[in-house]
Formats: C-alpha cells, structure tokens, sequence
C-alpha cells in the first residue's frame, strides 16, 4: 500500500535516461508547416520564452542537422522544425544572426576538427560531421571530440522545468564500424555506442544545466585508427514541460512484486548489488542502504550510492559517495578529488585513476562496515574492468577499498587489491590460473559481535568460496596472502561448486550464508549452508526458497542478508532482480527471513508486506517447563499443557498448542518425539521425552560409551537401576551384560561389531557372520519383562528371534521382523525365574540377514525383600516437608513451580517409605533430594497474615456480647473490610501489594471500632492484648517486652479519669502498633533434622573425603547457636538451614568411586576398569577412589574398597 505526495518533477544532478535505440524518430507528434512557430519573432529577443511559445513548437529550442549542405533548410519537415533560439539548423559556434542566441560547433583545436560530410539538407540521415584525421591533429582519447554548446535560460520559465532539458542525438553512417560515447555537461552518459554500417542509431537523455550553456562532445576513446573516429548526425534539445508527479510515500515493502522504488525525492533508487544497516552517526540512528548506481545501465559508472531511512519503507538520497573519474586532469582541475588525492605520489594517482575510470572500470557489489576503533567507515567492492593492457571487462578481479569519516562520505580509495589464494601452483584455480591467483570477483563483508571483520569473496574462476580475515583496520587482510595460512588466515569453502553473490549473517551463535549460481545477470537457484564459526567448516543446507519460482530465487540474485532485530530473530534478504537489457531499471526483493530448527531458513514469496510480518519468524524457546521424563507412553498427554509461553528472545508470550505423537505400544520404553503446534503462530516444535518405567532394573544402550537416555534413567531411579555404565560386559561381579568377543577386541575373530551412531536407535551391536547377539543378567526370583529395541541401519529386512534361557530351561523366546525402512521397533518379552541364577538372552537370525541390536533393559520386581534399612532422616524430612505442604495448601505461599518440586519429592519419599522392599541407596537418594528441593523454595504471594487477620476478625464478629459494645457503623465497616478481605485471599491472581493492602485494611477497620463510650474503646484493646500475651513464648522477647511496655503504659492511662480524649487515643494507637509489631520466633523442626543430619557425618568423618567436609564444623556452630537463641525468626532459621543444606550436599564418601551416595562392590570395579584403562574417571571420582591417599587411584585402592563393602575393615 502506499500513499502518494505531489513533487514537481526533477532531475537530479546530470543523471539521464536513455530513451531508445531505434531509428531517430523523435517523440513528438508531425506538425504541418504552416502550423509551426514564425522563428521569425524570437529575433532580439535572445533567451525571453514563456511555457506557451516552448508547447506552440513541441517545446524545440534547437535542431541541428550536422553537416548539412544547406543549413537554412529544416530536414524531415514532416517531424523536425526550427527551435526557437535558432535561424538555422547548423553553424559554427556564435551568435545565432537570426536569434542572438549563441550555439553552434565547437572550435577546433589541436586534438579535434569536425569536417562537413553530405550533399542532401532534406534528410537528417544524408548529412554528418566527422573527425579530421589530418596531420595537424594530435589524437587524445580524453580530449579528442566532436561537440556543440547550446545558450539556454538561466531564469526559470513559469510552466518549464528549470534548468531541465531533454536532449537527443542521432548517428547513421556507410563507412566502417565504430563505438562513441556521450558527454552532456562534463558528464560521461553513455559509453560504447555501437554506431554500424547503415544503421540508425540515437539516444535520448535528460540533463540539468545551471550555467546557461548546455556542452555536448561526442567521443571515440577506444578507436584505434581514424576509421573508427566518431561522427554525428542529428542534434535536437528541448524543453521540458513542468509535471507535477507522484512520489510514493511507502507503508510497506512490494517483495516479490518487484515494483520499482522511488526516494523522497521521485527518483528511482539506485543502489544495487548492495547491503543495508543499521548505524548511529551523530547521535542519530538510521538505516543505510549502499550500493550501485546503474543509472547509466552498465557504463559509465555511476560510482558508489548512499541512502538513509528513519523507518526502513521510505529512502533519503544521501548521494554518490565514492565517486567515479572522466579522466587524470580531475586530481588537479576537481577540487572534490583534489582534496582527496592531492597529496598522493603520481603512481598512486595513476592506480587509483585505473579503479575510478567511470569509461572503463566496473564497480559491483559495495560493502561498508563500520570500525569502532578507528571510528572510519570502511568500503570493499569487487572492483574490475578494463585497465591498460586488457580489454576484458572481469579480468582485473581486485578487491577496492576506501574510507571516509562518515558512512555518506566522501569516500577515499585506498587502492584495489587480489587477496588469499590456493598457493599451489599444480592446483586447480579455474579460469584464474596461477597469474591470476587471489582473483575477487563477487564479495561481501561480516563483522563478527567481537568486532573481527572478514570478507567473503568468490574466486579460482569463481569455483570456490572463500573467508578471508580483515586486519583490525578493516583496510587489507589480517596477514598477507604470501604468508597466509589456510585454515588459520582464510579458508576455502564450496571448492568447485561455482557459487557467488554470498550473503553471510548470524543468528543465535549461527553462522548463515546465502549463494547463487553463476549464470551472468540471470537468476537461479539459491543455496545456503550453515557454520558454527565465519570461516567454517559450512554445511550446506539447501534452497532456502520454498514457494513456486524457487528455482530462480524469485527472480533474484542474493545480495544481502540484514538483522531488523537479530535477537528477536527478525532478518529480511534483499535480492536483486536484474534487467540486463537496462540495468538501471533492475528492481530489489524484499522477503522475511523464516528460521526453522536444524538450523534450516525458509524465504516464501510475500507481496506488499510490512515489518509486521517479521513478527515470529525467530527460533523460539518454550519458556514453560515441559515434562522431560515420563513412566509410561499415557502419562505423556496428561502432563503436557494446553498453552505454553514462548519468547523468541527478549519478550514473552503465552500463546495455545496442541499436542500430537505417534502411535506406540503402552509397554514403551526409550525416547518418544512429541510435536507441539502453536495454533495460533502456524508453528511448530518437538521434544523428546523420556520414557523410564519405574521398575526397570537393567538398562544397556548397547556399545554406547554415553547415553543421555541411560543418565534420565539412572537419574530418575537412582540404584534401584543396578548397571552403573551404559553398556558393559558381563563378568560375575557385575551381574550383567554382553557375553561376546567385540570387533574391538579381536578384529580378526568376533562375534559382534559395533555401530557407532549418534542416538539410542542408531547405535548398538550387530552380529558377525552365523553369529549371535547375547546379554546375561544374574536375576531373582521373580517375575520379568525384557525390552529390546531395534533399528534397521543398511535398509534389508531382517527375521530375528528372541530367546530368553537359564541354563538349558527355555522361559520365553519370540520371532519377529524388523522391516528395512523401520528406524524405532520394540519387542517385548515377559518370563518368570523361579530360582536365582543367570539368565541369557539371545537375539539370533531366523534368515539370511544377521541380527541387530540397539538397546536392551530388563523391567520387573524381585520377591526377595529388602532388610536393614533406616528410613528414620527420610521420616523426619517427610514430616518436615508436609509441615510445609499445609502451609502451602492454606495460604499458597511459594512460586508455583518451587513448590511443584518439592510436591514431587515429597510424593516419591512417600512412595519409597511405604515401600517395603526399598534399599538403603532408595531411601538415602529420595531423602537428599526432598531436603535440596526444600532447600530450593521460592517465597511467592504470602497471604498467611492476611489469613490470620481474617481468622481474627471473625472470632471478634462471633462475639455478639463485645459487638454490642461498638457502634453499628464501625462494625459494618469492619464487615466490609472482612468482605474485601476474603475476595482478595481468594484471588489467585493478587499481587503482594494488593494482599498487604487488604490486611491493613481490615486491621485499620478492626482497631477503629467505636466504642459507646470512649471509656470503654481502650480498655477492650488492654483485654486483647493480655489475651495475645497468654501465648507470648511464640513471639520474640524483644518484641514482647515491647508490648508488655506499651500495655503497662496504656493500663496507666485507662485507669485515669483525668485522662484526655487525646491521650486515650494515643495510648490506643501505641497499643495496636505494638501488636503489630510482634515478631514471631521461627520454626526450627527443619533445622534441627538437617543437624542432626549434619552431625551424623562429623561423628563419621572417617568416611568422607576431608576437603568435601572442612567447611562443615563451621557451619554447624552458628546453626546451633541459631537453634539456641530463643529470639531466632523465621528469616534467620531458613537462612541458616540453606547454609548448613548447601555443606552437607557436598560431602563424598570415600571410596564411593561412582558418586552414587553408597561405597559397594560396583566402586571397586570401576577403579579397577580405570586402572586397567578400560574407561575414565573424572577428578571427583579418582579423588574419591584414592582411598590410600597416595594421589592415584588403582588396584590398591580397589582392594581396600573391596574389603570395606564387604565389612571386613571398619574405616580406611
């Protein structure tokens, strides 16, 4: 959508438009003769017109008829007539005899004479002027030029564009071949006009002149001989007619529409190929749109454009800000160059000429980033084009650079420079070669968040990609290519893909880039890929467009991809949709940036959007907490929610989903993928969740050395999980696991090999040739469920058995198929042992396939009951933990997810301390983990005193006998105050404000109840507070000495018939602050039960690791000294029950090997597998193994630890 503001027309600077190449028919309609203007009248009038005598003749001020023989005959009369400032159509240059208006042929001079050629003045196309290729004529490609000036207005004409004016000119010839260029006012404005043998050839321009004389030259720089000299036929300017003309103001950004864009000021923007920011210059932000200018379609180069934008829809014309050069004399005779150039040796002027030659150089692809050391902007372009000694417009392939103060320059360059290479000259470099090593072509620029700069540029023949370091300046590479080292200062990316127009950006630590193909100026598909760093190494991704018109990027070439707000993940990619007939009416693409996960992006085709839509496009985080592990698959949908709250980086939302997963068994075990759509963003995620059944014993990720499935497990259910590693073999200390020789172990003889995947399903063991997959467990009596999950790896199908034995008794067995497309299969198997001894599961082939095998468990309950346990600490945590739960239940007073922890831990004490059969390790585990959730709550919304207010406030209100003593209206008020009080207690949504309101509230309605008689007020207030004093042991003494003081005081007063109204009121007034300002003592049930805790592990200090417990005693002292004090609050009791929490949660058993709270046979073991070197151990574990205290931990330490879990040494 836009809307539209009326500007009169106008050109800027000597910007001008090519009108056609045709034949010269100029765009006017045929006037007869007779209709035309007397010229007659402009005679001594000189440069007087007004807008009605310019449109009486089609607006012609001249029309010359080049070399013509007759130059008062008017061509073409049929659609040429006379201007209005001329008498005749040709003369040398002078006072026009008929007109006064001074026009006509440049003089000549020692570098060009124009000679008369033709013998017919009725046709413009018979005529011309040429270029003497006399002796006296010394060619000079700057300087040599046919030309004629024109005298014009200097006052604006009411009704004519000022200072505006159309000029057209026209070749045809029958001699040989040639190119010219265009000059209008000092201004190249088209280059490399092919004039041929016979052909009609003309372009029109529009041009500002300010000086009153229009100038126009016709050059040939590229001739190489006379015969390629320029010539010229036809001459025609004209006014231009004042237009008022729309110029949009945009809401809104076309996207693939591709319209055209327009500046504030009417005019087409100009700034392809380029890059958009966001920057602060002078205290101001705003966004900067670089790149090229193509009003000249390829040539001349219109240098280096700038525009600026408060709101990223509506572009401010900043200006050229690297310009381009006509020729060598502007570092002397342009002051704009001279002062940027004046100081540079004539080797450097003559390299810096070579990249600015606006005739010949080619600018493509600027970028500018800022230094926020040196404070300078800095610009890189693919600078290349045409240089002495080659004519190849992309064969230089340099990369420019240039600074400025300010991001609209101006722009001074540095020089243009091949930068890293492949330094092998036996490499493939493409069409390069190895002269030709370091070639840029297409580039852009990244700065990283820490400020490293690089520059991404295509090369070797545009086969590779590469990322190259800047130096802190910005201005040249971090090291110079010949000492460069790949990897390190550059790397090479994509070799041989043939990619170009990259655009990097970043993303949540991403790295993101966006390529092309290399099909000239027209599209094709897009890629890009994905890196953890800007050099790499990139993972290709794919096309990242996702609609129809994919396949051609929608018409576009990538040329930037920039961050509105990266954090909330909000990036638009502008591409160029190029016009390669004009390139000045090339067009740009707007289209958000849509992240998905795996570090996927889509672009869709979006028309007419607006910065709106950038809106969800971001990753998201699920800020709600999620269930990560369940016990069975129909426990999965009861604890999800109905809405979760997402941010997509600084804000967040509460927003509806819905839930689906597919289809499993209900004895599944193992990883189920849930997927959640937010129903209203039209997003989606997924989540793996956990599923741990509560009476798994075993669980092996087989071959895995870590599972995160396997640590859920052991984390979930502690030692009721008797394996302690992932997967291991079997021996008759451990009690389980695979029976078979490895690949591992004997490459040359195995049973089973290992494949190394990176999840549950992908890794496991498969069976060599005629051989089996066998796990042994040493079981109970009991009744058992075996689970083994399955995943085909090599797509074949394979028929498998399942067989479960002790000794030569079969207890189950099984046939079943795994399909070769089925990535998550499932068997289970159910069986009982009756006596205590090994049982072996076989999986074996029932076909050609050999079986696999990803992971097994064994689920079930033993009949051996536990003995010997002491549930005597999880007892008094229990006891304390549901003090906790009533006063959560009555007033709600911790964060909702605090106290969601805490509810869980005291349901699995509960759980485990009805459990008849529960171990040590069960009761000692799911004690530690109520006392640390405990530990952990968060105050939330306190409402106890409000509640006790209430409570109060209605014992009073039952009491009609003392009600009677008050006034009606202070007890309605305190009704209503009662009223208000309850709603509030009642509102889960109140905040602590709103609470402590409401209890002052009704306690300032209760204590202004009015008495009948003031005499009694007080005394009722006396008779509470001695009521309250009854109970005074639960109050601090100081603030109960303070009551008592205050009581004492008002008694006094009560007593005085003498007293004052005044004086009663302020002893009621004391009184009742007094009462408020009672501090009860706290609760130190919960203090108590962790020092008794606390003090266990001193008494047996022996045990643990001394550094684990040298904080301990301390802490210990000032928890008891708090226990002791009898003034001790409740702030003071939790603050130091964390503390002493905190130290004992760090104590380590000796010996405990594994970390698991217990020191056992299984901590021997795993000394011994790291002494032998068949796994690590972390520096916790090796301090803790290190029993002997001799800084290493090994077979002597196993064996001390051995002996001390089987009770034969008492302490180490």
């Amino acid at each position: 959508m836009k809307k539209r503001r009326c500007f009169k027309k106008a050109i800027a600077g000597i910007s001008v438009l090519a009108m056609g190449v045709s034949t010269i028919m100029p765009a006017m309609p045929a006037v007869a003769a007779e209709e035309q203007m007397d010229t007659k009248v402009r005679q001594g009038d000189s440069m007087q017109l007004t807008a009605e005598e310019a449109e009486g003749n089609d607006y012609v001020l001249y029309t010359v008829n080049c070399g013509t023989p007759d130059p008062s005959v008017v061509p073409n009369q049929d659609q040429e007539r006379m201007g209005l400032f001329q008498s005749n159509v040709d003369q040398a240059f002078g006072a026009d005899t008929g007109t006064g208006a001074e026009w006509g042929r440049k003089p000549n001079d020692a570098y060009s004479a124009a000679i008369n050629n033709g013998s017919d003045a009725t046709d413009i196309g018979n005529s011309f002027i040429y270029m003497s290729d006399g002796s006296d004529i010394t060619f000079d490609k700057y300087k040599s030029a046919l030309g004629y000036n024109f005298e014009l207005p200097t006052e604006k004409i009411e009704g004519l564009e000022e200072n505006t004016y159309e000029v057209t000119l026209a070749f045809k010839h029958y001699w040989d071949n040639r190119l010219v260029n265009i000059m209008l006012e000092g201004e190249t404005v088209a280059t490399d006009i092919s004039v041929n043998y016979g052909e009609w050839v003309s372009r029109t321009f529009t041009t500002k002149v300010t000086d009153g004389e229009l100038n126009l030259l016709v050059k040939s720089p590229r001739r190489t001989s006379g015969k390629e000299d320029p010539i010229l036929n036809y001459v025609k300017v004209r006014a231009v007619k004042e237009e008022l003309k729309e110029v949009p103001e945009y809401s809104s950004f076309t996207g693939t529409k591709g319209d055209t864009l327009y500046d504030t000021n009417g005019n087409q923007i100009q700034a392809h190929g380029g890059q958009i920011q966001q920057l602060t210059v002078d205290g101001k932000t705003k966004w900067y749109w670089i790149g090229e200018d193509k009003t000249n379609d390829y040539r001349p180069v219109g240098g280096i454009h700038m525009y600026s934008s408060d709101d990223l829809y509506n572009w401010k014309d900043e200006g050229i800000v690297l310009r381009t050069m006509e020729d060598p004399e502007q570092f002397e005779s342009d002051a704009y160059f001279r002062e940027l150039y004046g100081n540079e040796s004539q080797e450097q002027k003559d390299a810096v000429f070579v990249d600015l030659d606006k005739n010949n150089c080619v600018m493509e692809r600027p970028k500018m980033i800022y230094n926020d050391q040196t404070d300078k902007y800095v610009i890189w372009f693919h600078a290349d084009g045409r240089y002495p000694g080659s004519d190849a417009d992309y064969g230089k392939a340099k990369a420019g650079v240039a600074i400025s103060d300010s991001p609209n320059g101006p722009f001074k360059l540095l020089g243009s420079y091949k930068l890293n290479s492949h330094n092998d000259p036996n490499g493939n470099l493409g069409y390069d070669g190895w002269e030709g090593r370091g070639s840029v072509r297409d580039m852009n620029l990244f700065k990283d968040d820490d400020g490293t700069a690089y520059v991404i540029y295509s090369s070797e023949g545009n086969q590779t990609m590469y990322v190259s370091k800047l130096n802190d300046d910005y201005t040249g590479l971090k090291t110079a290519p010949d000492v460069a080292v790949e990897g390190v200062d550059f790397t090479r990316n994509f070799e041989g893909w043939s990619r170009e127009a990259p655009a990097m950006f970043k993303y949540r630590d991403k790295y993101y880039v966006v390529t092309s193909g290399c099909t000239g100026w027209s599209p094709n598909q897009a890629k890009y890929a994905v890196a953890d760093t800007p050099m790499g190494p990139w993972t290709e991704i794919g096309d990242p467009c996702t609609d129809w018109g994919s396949g051609t990027t929608y018409d576009t070439q990538s040329t930037c991809v920039f961050p509105v707000d990266a954090e909330n993940g909000k990036f638009i990619y502008m591409g160029d949709r190029w016009n390669a007939g004009d390139l000045s009416e090339s067009r740009y693409v707007w289209v958000p940036v849509e992240f998905q996960p795996d570090n996927k992006i889509a672009l869709r085709r979006y028309e007419d959007w607006t910065l709106d839509d950038l809106n969800d496009k971001g990753l998201f985080d699920i800020i709600t907490e999620l269930p990560s592990v369940v016990s069975s698959v129909t426990d999965i949908m009861k604890q999800l929610p109905s809405e979760v709250t997402i941010s997509y980086g600084t804000d967040e939302e509460t927003t509806p989903v819905t839930w689906s997963m597919g289809e499993y068994d209900e004895n599944k075990i193992g990883i189920v993928t849930i997927t959640g759509n937010l129903t209203e963003k039209g997003r989606e995620f997924s989540r793996d969740i956990y599923i741990v059944n509560p009476s798994t014993l075993y669980f092996f990720d087989s071959g895995a050395e870590k599972s995160e499935y396997f640590d859920a497990v052991k984390k979930e259910l502690g030692n009721k999980v008797l394996n302690t590693v992932t997967d291991q073999k079997y021996t008759e200390e451990n009690k389980a696991g695979y029976t078979g020789v490895t690949e591992a172990e004997s490459p040359e003889s195995f049973d089973i090999g290992l494949h190394d995947g990176k999840s549950l399903q992908e890794n496991g063991w498969w069976a060599g040739d005629g051989k089996n997959i066998e796990y042994a467990f040493d079981l109970n009596p009991g009744t058992y469920t075996l689970a083994a999950g399955f995943q085909e790896w090599w797509d074949t199908q394979r028929d498998m058995k399942l067989s479960i034995k002790m000794g030569d008794q079969v207890l189950a067995e099984q046939d079943f198929t795994l399909a070769a497309n089925d990535g998550n299969l499932q068997v289970s198997q159910s069986f009982e042992v009756t006596e205590a001894g090994k049982a072996v599961v076989t999986v074996s082939k029932r076909g050609s396939a050999n079986p696999v095998l990803s992971w097994i468990g064994v689920l079930g309950s033993v009949d051996e009951p536990s003995v010997g346990v002491n549930k005597n600490s999880l007892q008094h945590a229990i006891t304390m933990a549901e003090k906790l739960e009533a006063e959560q239940d009555a007033n709600n007073c911790y964060t909702e997810e605090s106290w969601a922890k805490v509810q869980k831990a005291l349901d699995d004490a509960r759980t485990v301390m009805a459990d008849t059969e529960a171990l040590q390790e069960d009761v000692d585990y799911a004690f530690l983990k109520l006392i640390s959730s405990c530990n952990l709550l968060t105050d939330g919304i306190q409402k106890m005193g409000l509640n006790a207010v209430i409570e109060g406030t209605k014992a009073i209100l039952e009491n009609e006998e003392e009600l009677a003593e008050y006034t009606e209206e202070s007890v309605e008020a305190v009704r209503k105050a009662l009223a208000d009080a309850e709603k509030v207690y009642a509102e889960s949504g109140a905040d602590q404000e709103t609470v402590n309101a409401a209890a002052r509230k009704l306690m300032d309605a209760v204590t202004g109840m009015l008495v009948k008689t003031e005499e009694t007020r007080l005394d009722i207030l006396i008779r509470k507070t001695e009521e309250l004093l009854k109970n005074k042991d639960q109050y601090t003494s100081a603030s109960a000495a303070n009551l008592e003081k205050v009581l004492a005081e008002a008694k006094k007063v009560a007593g005085n018939s003498q007293a004052s109204e005044a004086q009663i009121n302020e002893s009621y007034a004391n009184l009742a602050k007094a009462m408020t300002d009672l501090v009860r003592k706290g609760d130190k049930a919960e203090l108590k039960n962790a020092l008794d805790k606390a003090n266990e592990i001193i008494a047996n200090s022996g045990k643990y690791l001394e550094d684990t417990i040298s904080g301990l005693q301390a802490v210990i002292t000032e928890a008891q000294t708090v226990y002791d004090s009898g003034d001790a609050d409740t702030e003071k009791v939790g603050e130091v029950l964390k503390k002493l929490v905190n130290e004992i949660l760090k104590a380590r058993l000796k010996g405990d090997a594994d970390l698991n709270g217990v020191v056992d046979t299984r901590d021997s073991a795993e000394v011994l597998k790291y002494d032998a070197e068949l796994k690590t151990l972390t520096k916790e574990q090796i301090k803790a193994a290190d029993v002997n205290e001799d800084g290493a931990a090994n077979t002597n330490d196993a064996v001390s630890i051995l002996k001390y879990a089987a009770g034969k040494i008492e302490e180490f």
